[in-house]
């Protein structure tokens, strides 16, 4: 069954087109936006091009790989980033990610966003468990996993490789229980 977009009071989640491919590529070329992340800049728009064929060479979300949603504003239909969710092989644990342009930092989008993938994967997908990752000196995208619910489960030391270079990898978790429970105190 095809993925149905996830709507939010601002937002549209949808799955990318071809035509999000520059765009894309855009936002993985910016040096600040990359810091954190699992690639290298420039990114060129035949590397989004690939990787939009392959997410969308599948119908949505399945175990064992990974899944990415543009996500727009219903307002103009801009797009303010990205949201990538992955589906553990025996379904009951889910890992999300976030990436915003620039611009769109600072406005709530990414808690909106990652609010609905949650409540999608929770509610739709019944999964038991959500993680999160980012780099322990990402203190924005932190901030983004507290105001969401997520508790801080440790550091795992020099665990994170882009090429040749390694990190550690700050881990976050959320249970489906405590999603329920947190969801309506976030007023989105």
């Amino acid at each position: 069954m095809a993925f149905a977009p996830l709507h939010t009071e601002r937002l549209i989640l949808r799955p990318f087109t071809e035509a999000d491919a520059e765009d894309f590529a855009l936002r993985r070329s910016d040096p600040e936006t990359a810091m954190y992340q699992a690639w290298r800049v420039p990114y060129s728009v035949d590397k989004a091009l690939a990787l939009i064929r392959e997410i969308a060479s599948h119908e949505g979300p399945r175990p064992g790989g990974w899944y990415q949603l543009d996500v727009e504003r219903r307002a103009d239909g801009r797009t303010v980033g990205d949201v990538a969710l992955y589906l553990h092989e025996h379904g009951h644990t889910a890992e999300i990610g976030y990436t915003l342009h620039t611009w769109a930092r600072r406005k709530g989008y990414a808690t909106e966003a990652a609010a609905a993938l949650i409540d999608y994967l929770v509610d739709v997908t019944g999964v038991h468990r959500i993680e999160a990752a980012t780099h322990p000196d990402n203190s924005r995208s932190i901030k983004v996993l507290e105001r969401l619910g997520f508790r801080a489960e440790g550091v795992k030391r020099e665990a994170y490789w882009v090429e040749e270079e390694v990190s550690d990898d700050a881990i976050f978790g959320l249970l489906a229980r405590e999603w329920r429970e947190h969801r309506d105190a976030l007023h989105l």
